[in-house]
C-alpha cells in the first residue's frame, strides 16, 4: 500500500522551516557575538555579572517620544533614560562612556537626561562623552553635567541658546479660502496661533518663556564646566564652534575620538578602583532590534523608519514638526 504525499502540504513545511530557520540564525549570531570574547573592550555577556563600562548612545533629536515601542532605537531618548536609571541601580557599572550625535532637542527631555547622569555621578562614578559629528544645543546641555568632555577637532559643538519657531499661514490660507474659527477661555489660549500675526504683547510672552530657558540652560552649562555665567552668556549666543574652538573656550577638555575618551575612562576607572587592567566594556549596537534582524537575515543595514509628519516632516527641519512648533527648543539651527 503507498502513501501519497500531498505536494501541497510538503511545499508549506518546507516554507514554514525557512521561516523558523531565519530568527533561530539570527539569535544564535546573537548569543554568539555576546559569548565572543575580545581584549577587554568586546561585548561579553559576562560583562552583566562583572565590572565593566558601559557605552550608551545618544543620537538623533532629544524629545520624548510618543511612539515608544519594543522596537524602538537604543539611542531613542527614552531607552537612553531607561539605561542610565538601570546602569545607577547596577553597581558592576563602574564608569559610563556617553556618545553624542545630536543637534539638540526640548528644554525638558535635554533636562532629564541630565537629571539621570548626574545621578550616576553622585554614587562616585565618572561620565565620559564623547562627541561625535554633531553635539550642539541640548546635547551640549547634557554633555556639560559630565565628567570629562572629548570631541574631534571638527565636531560641532556649543549652540548655547533656546529658539521656538512659529509659522504664520493666515496669507496662505486668505489665498485658499481657509478661515480659522476659535473658541477659548483665555485670552492667551491660543497663543502661537499658525492662522493669525502674533500679536506684541504674545511676543512678549513667549521671549520671556525663551529667556527663562536660556538662564536654566546658562547656569547649567556654568555649573557643570565651572565656569563663570557672565563668561557662558558672552561665549553662549547660539553660535556653533568646532571641536578646536570649544577647547579654546573651555566647552570641552580635549581633543580625540571613542577611543580616546575610551581610554580616558579606563584610567579614570583604574585610579579610582586601584585597578591594574582595563575594564570589560559593555557597547551595544545603536540599531533597534527590529533593525539588527533585517540586517542579519538579509545582510543590508536596515533604513530608518520615516520621520512623523510625511513628506511634509521629510522636507521640513525636524525642529518645525507641528509637534514642536510652539515648544521652546535646545536646538541648533
Amino acid at each position: 500500500m503507498s502513501i501519497r504525499v500531498n505536494q501541497r502540504w510538503f511545499v508549506w513545511l518546507v516554507l514554514g522551516l525557512c521561516i523558523i530557520a531565519i530568527p533561530v540564525g539570527f539569535l544564535g549570531t546573537q548569543i554568539a557575538k555576546h559569548l565572543e570574547k575580545t581584549d577587554g573592550t568586546g561585548d561579553s555577556i559576562m560583562t552583566r555579572f562583572t565590572d565593566h563600562i558601559q557605552v550608551i548612545r545618544l543620537t538623533g533629536m532629544i524629545a520624548d517620544k510618543e511612539d515608544r515601542n519594543f522596537f524602538s532605537p537604543e539611542d531613542s531618548t527614552d531607552n537612553v533614560l531607561k539605561q542610565f536609571r538601570k546602569a545607577i541601580k547596577n553597581d558592576h557599572v563602574k564608569g559610563i562612556l556617553l556618545r553624542i550625535n545630536s543637534p539638540g532637542g526640548t528644554v525638558s527631555a535635554s533636562q532629564e537626561i541630565t537629571g539621570v547622569l548626574k545621578s550616576f555621578r553622585k554614587t562616585g562614578r565618572p561620565v565620559v562623552v564623547s562627541m561625535g559629528d554633531l553635539t550642539a544645543s541640548g546635547g551640549y546641555y547634557v554633555a556639560s553635567a559630565s565628567d570629562r568632555i572629548l570631541a574631534e577637532p571638527g565636531t560641532l559643538t556649543g549652540s548655547i541658546g533656546v529658539i521656538m519657531h512659529l509659522m504664520n499661514l493666515k496669507g496662505l490660507g486668505d489665498k485658499l479660502g481657509v478661515q480659522s474659527e476659535v473658541i477659548k477661555t483665555g485670552l492667551y489660549k491660543d497663543i502661537a496661533s499658525s492662522y493669525r500675526p502674533i500679536t506684541p504683547e504674545e511676543r512678549s510672552i513667549l521671549q520671556t518663556l525663551c529667556n527663562d530657558s536660556y538662564d536654566q540652560f546658562v547656569n547649567a552649562v556654568a555649573e557643570g564646566r565651572k565656569m563663570n555665567v557672565a563668561e557662558v552668556r558672552q561665549i553662549g549666543d547660539g553660535r556653533v564652534y568646532s571641536g578646536r574652538q570649544a577647547l579654546k573656550l573651555h566647552l570641552v577638555d580635549q581633543l580625540g575620538g571613542y577611543d580616546d575618551a575610551l581610554d580616558v575612562l579606563q584610567k579614570m576607572c583604574k585610579d579610582q578602583l586601584h585597578l591594574t587592567e582595563n575594564l570589560p566594556v559593555e557597547d551595544k549596537s545603536s540599531d533597534s532590534w527590529l533593525a539588527a534582524f533585517m540586517e542579519s537575515a538579509t545582510g543590508v543595514p536596515a533604513l530608518h523608519l520615516r520621520r512623523e509628519g510625511g513628506l511634509v516632516g521629510e522636507l521640513l527641519p525636524e525642529s518645525m514638526n507641528p509637534r514642536f512648533i510652539d515648544v521652546p527648543l535646545f536646538m541648533m539651527r
